[in-house]
């Protein structure tokens, strides 16, 4: 356990002890659910994971779950939000889900329509899609609206 996770834990303790003294009752997990809240996280495992990783010594990840974002998938422009992010192994990559507000055209064929609306990749802290050992992949650059 990371220091900084216990102080976030403190912090949930005497916000339920807080609480507790107003006659609302609190669960614990509740309590860490509103410090992560508090905090500007989606959860508390993903203020845990971030703060982990601040410890380990890795930067934290730029991105946000919910954040609207606008680029480039694969030569086509569009604009969506991040609907999912997770550590990709070492380094300072992330498995992204990301939601596009319209359907993007992906194949360059008049006789098959292929398009996207959702797509899983790896990104790195600039916005740009990845292998997992962060070279670049040119699918995808993004940055936020």
């Amino acid at each position: 356990m990371t220091n900084l996770s216990d102080q976030a834990k403190n912090r949930a303790k005497r916000l339920r002890t807080f609480l507790a003294g107003l006659g609302h009752s609190l669960t614990h997990a509740q309590s860490l659910e509103a410090v992560a809240q508090e905090d500007g996280h989606r959860d508390w495992n993903t203020m845990s994971a971030q703060l982990k990783a601040r410890a380990d010594g890795e930067k934290p990840c730029p991105w946000a779950v919910g954040a609207a974002v606008c680029g480039h998938y694969r030569g086509a422009r569009f604009r969506g939000h991040i609907r999912g992010l997770e550590i990709a192994g070492r380094g300072n990559v992330w498995k992204a889900v990301l939601q596009f507000d319209e359907a993007v055209e992906i194949g360059p064929s008049e006789r098959l329509n292929l398009t996207r609306q959702r797509v899983r990749l790896i990104i790195d802290a600039q916005g740009q899609s990845v292998n997992l050992a962060g070279k670049p992949d040119g699918w995808l650059q993004m940055a936020p609206l």
